[in-house]
Formats: C-alpha cells, sequence, structure tokens
C-alpha cells in the first residue's frame, strides 16, 4: 500500500510550507547503513536506495497510493511551475539522502520510480526527467 498522507500537497503554499530535510533527523538511516556494513564485513555490497521524485511527489499529492493518479497529474499539468518546484525540492532531499548513505558506507545507491510508468515518454522528458538527472 506505501505511506499515507494525512496532509496532502497539493497547492503552491503546500509545496512552499515544506522544509528541508534536516541530517539529524535521517542519522538513524546512515548509522543503519554503518552497521549493515559492518555486518557484511566487505563479503557483499551494500545498495543504499531512495524513492525518485517523482514517486514521491505522488505519495505527497495523491495522500497515498493510487491507480489513476488524478491528483498528481492535475498538478502538473495546471500547475506546472509549481510541480517543477516541488521535483526540485524532492531531487534536492534526495541527493542529500543518497550522498549521506554513501558516506555511511554504500557502495552503491539506486532510484525506486514505481509509479512513474504512468507516464508518456513525452510527460517524463519534461516533467521528471529534468530533476532526476539534479541527483
Amino acid at each position: 500500500e506505501g505511506p499515507v498522507i494525512h496532509n496532502p500537497v497539493r497547492t503552491r503554499a503546500d509545496v512552499d510550507a515544506l522544509r528541508p530535510v534536516e541530517g539529524e533527523e535521517l542519522r538513524f538511516v546512515a548509522e543503519a547503513v554503518r552497521l549493515a556494513c559492518r555486518a557484511l564485513d566487505g563479503r557483499l555490497p551494500l545498495i543504499g536506495f531512495a524513492g525518485a521524485p517523482f514517486t514521491l511527489a505522488s505519495y505527497a499529492i495523491e495522500g497515498g497510493a493510487s491507480r489513476q493518479y488524478i491528483e498528481t497529474k492535475g498538478l502538473m499539468y495546471r500547475e506546472p511551475v509549481v510541480w517543477h518546484r516541488l521535483l526540485d525540492k524532492l531531487a534536492r532531499v534526495v541527493t542529500d539522502y543518497l550522498k549521506s548513505q554513501i558516506r555511511a558506507g554504500a557502495q552503491a545507491v539506486q532510484l525506486f520510480d514505481s509509479w512513474v510508468g504512468c507516464l508518456s515518454p513525452e510527460d517524463y522528458r519534461e516533467y521528471v526527467q529534468p530533476h532526476v538527472r539534479l541527483i
């Protein structure tokens, strides 16, 4: 099912109100990576991961998992400036999150974009790809 967001992000004000995630808030992730690397003792590589901006945005906008992505696509098409602002914020957070995993010992990182398949290739290139390239 995925996460449930009780206050979905659907307006410019909602996007503007999103604050950056501070490194200390996710310190437990870096510690988990360090512990896993220590336990693996070089026998296997550790792969870090993060949700990609589109999938994160979809959960934030829809309020949870969706099959149609009506709210997500609606914001993307009706408010492209707001959409790009949201994905820019998410790309920055994801970048910092993945870098913290690498600093903690992850030998590789991967983005999971579970829901991006609902977009056409053209929409992906216009609305998503520029932000993924920042990561």
